[in-house]
């Protein structure tokens, strides 16, 4: 699996490098990019039916229709990498396919 990770002071983004099916708490989804977005993050404007994190997805070149997006109270640069997982406060995603077992309660795995 190639990709990549961006980390800034509002968003933590896993770049898949192409749009995959991902399994989540929530079930299954396609995506491009993991975006776990600080509390407050989100956008002041927001459309009726669009999303919250629009604004912000889009001040850091992501296209929101591509874009799994968590929020997380913690900070996003305080990131950690625990056996292939990358992992912000209670989100963990793993890139690289289904763990043996989930810690977090949010997770998204790219599925084979």
């Amino acid at each position: 699996m190639r990709g990549s990770l961006k980390a800034s002071g509002t968003l933590l983004v896993v770049d898949l490098g192409e749009v995959r099916r991902l399994w989540t708490e929530s079930g299954p989804a396609l995506a491009r990019y993991v975006a776990v977005v600080r509390d407050g993050a989100e956008g002041r404007c927001r459309r009726p039916g669009r999303s919250p994190f629009g604004p912000v997805l889009l001040r850091h070149g992501l296209p929101p229709g591509e874009t799994l997006v968590y929020r997380s109270a913690s900070d996003p640069l305080d990131f950690e990498l625990e056996e292939g997982a990358v992992v912000v406060g209670s989100v963990a995603v793993f890139p690289d396919g289904p763990p043996a077992f989930v810690f977090t309660p949010h997770y998204a795995w790219v599925e084979e």
